[in-house]
């Protein structure tokens, strides 16, 4: 089959959709990715095909780094009216590189806005999702409250939360799909009722390890939990300024917000310094997105522009990041404690996980961080024995997983039912 992995988001994003797209296409399967630009040489080194977006979207959410500070009203706006244009492009973009295509590979979130174009090429959707997104009366939507034990009504709510999710994604990507649906394609308006539909019979794959979220009972066999597509990144090339930063101490404490934007990074910055020079520890601090970092910093900091997980986590005394999917995955696997400062979307659900899994501290909303409660969360990840033995016992049993072949499995098995 003809297999189009369409992905907008970061390179926490992209890794484990062309991770699953080399295994499928090993097994000939013949897939491309849809992605920005940037991402095209190192796609192609993999054997992958690849069609460029003509448009980014994550830098035009850089060029709107204070809708950072607005609330999630504010940033819905944001996301309505600012990326309506790049959001009608990219769309574009993955209806001709689609043409061809029996099956697209994305998120939920991509499913909103390819919803009639999924239609026009005749295309089926297998979702992968790196947080559980399928509604269960068991929980409610990740991030939402769950309803207290004993509430008569509590499943009902708990998926009432979940087709409120649906309505915010269809509102979030209304303007750009009415248009590529109007003015593009011919069509009608299309229906929340038809994309609720679409999303309940479209196979889910959530990557995730099953020692961290569990397979609720009332899923159909669409959806399945499969475990983590980890890329392990093996043409990183190790530093020696890095090198000789691990020799000349005890383990750092790593201090990263990956691709989360920052309106002030200079206070930010400050704030982290100041953080683990009350708690006395040494640090390496990513620049990121957010550009933290600087020239200036004590002896005891590194500043450092990227490192491959995998190499770099076991060997940190503690973790302290935003809470992408990805990096949160990387930080269980290498069996150090974390503590996560969310910023949006699953990051609050991630920090509330890995409390609840003893491996890390109450998270910090990243409103709330200050310098105080930085240090002393450094301090607790450090100095609790505890946190570092559920750690460890927790990235045993994932290091013992395979995910990818579990994915592989599920979407051979997805892909055996489509009718061409």
């Amino acid at each position: 089959m003809h297999i189009s992995i369409f992905v907008y988001g970061t390179w926490g994003d992209i890794r484990p959709h062309v991770v699953l797209g080399v295994a499928l296409q090993q097994l000939g399967h013949d897939v491309q990715v849809v992605a920005s630009s940037i991402y095209e040489k190192w796609v192609r080194e993999r054997n992958l095909g690849f069609y460029p977006l003509s448009t980014d979207v994550n830098l035009v959410v850089k060029e709107n780094v204070s809708a950072m500070d607005m609330g999630i009203i504010g940033q819905l706006k944001i996301v309505k009216n600012v990326l309506k244009p790049a959001f009608v492009q990219m769309g574009l973009d993955v209806l001709e590189a689609t043409r061809q295509s029996d099956v697209v590979i994305t998120v939920e979130f991509g499913l909103g806005l390819l919803f009639d174009i999924l239609r026009v090429n005749n295309l089926r959707a297998i979702l992968i999702n790196p947080a559980p997104l399928n509604p269960s009366s068991e929980f409610a939507f990740l991030g939402m409250p769950t309803a207290r034990k004993g509430f008569p009504f509590g499943k009902a709510y708990n998926r009432f939360t979940y087709r409120l999710i649906d309505r915010v994604q269809w509102s979030a990507t209304a303007g750009a799909r009415n248009e590529i649906a109007t003015q593009h394609l011919g069509l009608p308006k299309s229906k929340i009722r038809d994309f609720r539909a679409l999303l309940a019979n479209s196979p889910a794959l959530t990557t995730v390890s099953k020692h961290v979220f569990q397979r609720p009972s009332d899923w159909s066999d669409l959806f399945q939990v499969t475990g983590y597509l980890f890329d392990d990144d093996p043409a990183w090339t190790l530093p020696h300024d890095l090198t000789d930063f691990l020799a000349s101490g005890e383990a750092p404490v790593y201090i990263g917000f990956g691709s989360m934007p920052d309106s002030k990074p200079q206070k930010t910055t400050q704030t982290i310094i100041e953080a683990v020079q009350q708690a006395g520890k040494r640090a390496i601090i990513l620049t990121g997105w957010a550009g933290l970092g600087a020239s200036d910093v004590p002896e005891t900091i590194h500043v450092l522009k990227y490192a491959s997980h995998s190499w770099l986590f076991p060997k940190m005394a503690a973790l302290i990041h935003h809470g992408g999917a990805g990096t949160t995955a990387s930080g269980f696997r290498a069996g150090v404690p974390m503590t996560i400062v969310p910023h949006n979307a699953d990051q609050p659900y991630w920090g509330k996980r890995v409390k609840e899994l003893g491996v890390g501290t109450t998270p910090i909303p990243r409103k709330k961080l200050t310098a105080d409660n930085l240090a002393d969360a450094i301090l607790a990840l450090t100095q609790n024995d505890e946190f570092r033995r559920n750690a460890q016992t927790l990235a045993q049993k994932i290091q013992a997983e395979d995910g990818l072949s579990e994915a592989v499995k599920w979407v051979q098995h997805y892909l055996g039912k489509i009718k061409l």
